[in-house]
């Protein structure tokens, strides 16, 4: 197995490589925080110390730095050759049925029921709870305590907040921000954006 390099643009690394000392505590593991002047302006001159021949990367960007930057921070270390590990917390539960993709974060605690589906570069938060053929996009962020029920589709690019409950067979389109802890359903088109905090809505360019 070759050595786990969790590498990011900002300061959440430590959580994730504690986890990863979990998940492999005889895998060699390291931490390496990656500069950045503006949102996708990466400094990635410190990988040179790492070949992607020989490392294995997980890169657990914050939801804070927009879905969209963990795409491109996720495609340059692609485009570069390196291949990406998923981190599953050992106190999580998996069904066998339910499948997981590249470089996707699961927390403690966490439920993923059976015919599930998660794509790559997602993050669930501790608690976050995928009942029975939920169908998770790439780039998703569930916060904590988020729950959907059966049937549900979220897109890709989307952030549920802390708290919130995904009724059965919810359709959520891609690009989708929603930062406030209520009850979902229905059809919830792409580019919905509810916060407290920004009034204007994220553009998609």
């Amino acid at each position: 197995m070759k050595p786990l390099l969790v590498i990011g643009p900002d300061g959440t690394l430590r959580n994730a490589f504690h986890l990863a000392l979990q998940i492999y505590p005889q895998r060699q593991a390291l931490m390496c925080p990656i500069p950045v002047e503006d949102y996708y302006e990466f400094d990635f001159s410190v990988l040179s110390d790492f070949s992607a021949t020989e490392w294995e990367i997980s890169a657990p960007v914050n939801e804070f730095y927009v879905n969209d930057v963990r795409r491109a921070f996720c495609q340059e270390l692609s485009e570069a050759g390196y291949q990406f590990a998923s981190l599953i917390s050992p106190h999580a539960h998996i069904d066998p049925s339910a499948r997981i993709g590249a470089n996707s974060i699961v927390h403690a605690g966490c439920f993923v029921g059976a015919g599930s589906s998660i794509g790559d570069h997602c993050v669930l938060h501790p608690n976050a709870v995928l009942t029975e053929d939920v169908v998770i996009g790439d780039y998703v962020t569930l916060e904590a305590n988020v729950t959907i029920r059966e049937q549900c589709n979220i897109g890709s690019f989307v952030t549920i907040c802390a708290n919130s409950s995904i009724m059965r067979a919810t359709q959520i389109g891609t690009h989708c921000y929603l930062n406030i802890a209520k009850q979902y359903s229905g059809n919830i088109p792409a580019c919905t954006f509810h916060s407290p905090m920004f009034p204007n809505p994220v553009q998609v360019i």
